[in-house]
């Protein structure tokens, strides 16, 4: 089963999706790996076959818009208890640096952990704000146009465009 509508309507009533995200930093040590709904924590495997441990976090994951929308945004609340996510974003504001984090959501089947359900990546953190409990993100992919389809029409990438430039 690697499509989120069979798993909707032919899972068994034991299944259950395993939400992960993935935020990520060129400036931190490693990347933060979460899965909303599995206490100890769970090892699955990429799209590009690489199996990745995700650690247990309370999270609560709130998508805007429809999976099949191409202009996608994700509100992930990290209820860290200001232990890991506000020390990595100190690294960040230390730097100076103008590179955002970069988000990947994953939802996975609890009966097969070989490929994801569902794929979102291209997300990156817009806003954030964190109090002594959590760290709330929006993450969004970058608006390229003014459609929302995250592509730049440029002549390199479709040169047929010519006539209308």
């Amino acid at each position: 089963m690697t499509d989120i509508n069979e798993f909707y309507l032919d899972a068994s009533p034991s299944a259950a999706m395993l939400e992960c995200i993935q935020i990520s930093h060129s400036l931190w040590p490693q990347p933060l790996r979460y899965v909303l709904n599995h206490t100890d924590g769970v090892t699955v495997k990429h799209e590009d076959g690489l199996a990745v441990a995700y650690e247990f976090m309370p999270l609560q994951i709130r998508r805007g818009g429809a999976f099949n929308d191409l202009d996608q945004t994700l509100d992930i609340t990290v209820n860290d208890l200001g232990q890991v996510v506000p020390s990595l974003l100190k690294i960040i504001r230390n730097a100076d640096a103008d590179e955002c984090p970069a988000v990947e959501y994953r939802a996975y089947s609890s009966e097969n952990l070989d490929s994801p359900l569902r794929v979102i990546d291209g997300l990156f953190v817009e806003e954030r704000s964190s109090n002594e409990e959590a760290t709330t993100f929006k993450a969004a992919t970058k608006r390229a146009n003014s459609n929302g389809t995250g592509l730049m029409y440029t002549l390199d990438e479709f040169p047929s465009l010519r006539s209308l430039f």
